[in-house]
């Protein structure tokens, strides 16, 4: 039996409507975030989810407190899943980050930089690998719904070998799902295409 994920983003907030970053600040979901939350429940409702486990960010642990509504199941949460640390640019519009020289490199890329007391993309992405290799060590042969955020993604998937160089708001909508099959040699994890 495979070992699969359902990596899905949170249901759009209202920072993200506003297009403010939010790290690991937050903001509520709006209604069309909970409907996107009760959506991913609904795409998923055949596949047989065995466990929902989310960052402990609100926005997230909202996101799954609909799914489990739905699915009936136990929920956690998992530190490690936490969105990107984004330091002082937390709070900020993106209209007026995306004036600054550091910008492209910060939010478009994955590198090591850290400025602004930010995490830098590099050490999230493995952060989050890491993360779900241990969650899927743990829940060998199951089909797990992980709930996290569109920057941590952006992030991981460059070490998946997604290389865009864009960022998470155009890569990830809110409410998305991306299936990874799980295997414990490397290269670990596979993106299951659509």
């Amino acid at each position: 039996m495979k070992t699969r994920l359902y990596l899905a983003r949170h249901g759009e907030t209202l920072w993200n409507k506003k297009r403010r970053l939010q790290g690991h600040l937050n903001s509520q979901l709006t209604p069309l975030g909970k409907l996107q939350s009760a959506h991913i429940a609904e795409k998923l409702s055949a596949i047989g989810i065995n466990t929902i486990i989310s960052s402990p960010l609100e926005r997230a642990v909202e996101t799954a407190f609909i799914c489990q509504q739905a699915f009936n199941i136990p929920h956690k949460t998992y530190n490690s899943l936490l969105e990107r640390n984004l330091g002082d640019w937390q709070g900020k519009d993106v209209s007026y980050l995306q004036t600054l020289p550091e910008y492209n490199e910060l939010l478009n890329q994955v590198t090591s930089l850290t400025i602004n007391n930010a995490e830098s993309a590099l050490d999230c992405g493995k952060r989050i690998f890491s993360a779900l290799q241990q969650l899927a060590n743990a829940h060998l042969g199951q089909n797990s719904l992980i709930i996290f955020h569109g920057e941590a993604m952006r992030c991981l998937f460059f070490l998946l070998g997604q290389t865009q160089t864009t960022n998470a708001f155009n890569l990830f909508a809110n409410g998305c799902i991306v299936a990874l099959d799980y295997q414990q040699t490397p290269p670990y994890f596979t993106i299951k295409e659509n």
